[in-house]
């Protein structure tokens, strides 16, 4: 995930995101990550993009709970 260009808080978000996951579930989760932006062909990581991340990876509950209000929280473009 070295070589994407990441835009507005959008790195900050992931690593929120990791930060949340306990620490023995964390490596997967981060691979599930990279999985995707490999299959989605993400070069540029937007606010935008780590909510569709989220919203596809994440279970409903987690994600809609506690994942998403936290990101809002952290989201600098609207």
């Amino acid at each position: 995930m070295n070589n994407l260009e990441w835009q507005g808080n959008s790195k900050a978000m992931v690593q929120a995101v990791l930060n949340a996951v306990p620490s023995l579930f964390r490596g997967a989760v981060k691979k599930s990550i990279q999985n995707w932006v490999i299959k989605n062909n993400i070069k540029v990581v937007t606010e935008d993009i780590v909510f569709k991340a989220v919203d596809e990876i994440a279970p409903a509950d987690l994600a809609n709970k506690k994942i998403k209000p936290e990101l809002m929280k952290m989201r600098t473009q609207i």
